[in-house]
């Protein structure tokens, strides 16, 4: 993907979104970047942007597009493919529109804790996933932490993971593999203020997460969440689906 910024290095070029996120969280791009990712990357671990202010780490508004058709894929085990670790005002915009696109996809069929494809935790807030595919395959346990979105802890302290928009999103399969849950909530409950709060899922399509012998979840908002939107979606399986007698499916 190319990098441009106002501050720091103006412009480089990785070749995958991790190598891109390493850059900024290193202070090499600063002030107002912009990511334009114009061929598919494989990820072999987690793309994690960090905070700006968190050691170099210096932004004030971040913005990832694409460039024609372009997919972010990797099989990451108890692991996520993309994390928001803390940051602030981060826009991904898949476009979908004049053969743009973008899919961000976890290939792992791991029930393994972690496990998940897009992942907010320690206070990442006021961020925009707009038109995008996020798509997983993992099997993890309908309380286990993971899932295609996962909203996860506060910072030590912190306000919790508020006021992030997911909209005309596309969350469901990798491939033939069906996820068991398509979001999970697990937020942070010593306070109140530290929970997961005025995040929204709005006029996204939720498809095809199941799995016959276990809960199958579309939305799951467990403990430590509080106001949240989650309106006008679409939740569907494309093809019949046989629930094994004592597995629920929500």
């Amino acid at each position: 993907g190319n990098v441009v910024a106002t501050g720091g290095t103006a412009m480089a070029s990785y070749t995958t979104l991790k190598g891109a996120f390493d850059a900024v969280n290193a202070g090499t791009h600063t002030g107002t970047i912009n990511i334009t990712l114009t061929a598919n990357t494989t990820e072999t671990a987690t793309a994690s942007l960090n905070a700006s202010g968190t050691g170099a780490t210096f932004y004030g508004t971040l913005t990832i597009m694409p460039s024609g058709a372009v997919v972010v894929s990797g099989a990451l085990d108890g692991l996520p493919l993309v994390e928001l670790n803390g940051a602030d005002n981060v826009t991904i915009n898949g476009l979908d529109s004049g053969g743009n696109s973008l899919i961000f996809t976890n290939t792992s069929t791991s029930a393994t804790t972690g496990t998940s494809t897009l992942k907010f935790v320690n206070d990442a807030s006021s961020n925009n996933i707009l038109n995008c595919s996020i798509l997983g395959s993992t099997t993890v346990a309908s309380t286990t932490n993971g899932g295609n979105i996962w909203f996860s802890t506060a910072a030590s302290g912190g306000n919790g993971n508020d006021n992030n928009n997911i909209q005309l999103c596309k969350i469901g399969p990798a491939g033939a593999n069906l996820p068991s849950k398509a979001v999970w909530a697990n937020g942070t409950t010593t306070a109140t203020a530290n929970f997961n709060s005025n995040n929204t899922i709005a006029q996204c399509q939720i498809f095809d997460y199941f799995q016959a012998a276990q809960i199958s979840r579309g939305i799951a908002i467990s403990t430590g969440n509080t106001d949240w939107v989650i309106q006008n979606n679409a939740f569907y399986q494309t093809a019949p689906r046989t629930q094994t007698t004592g597995a629920d499916h929500d």
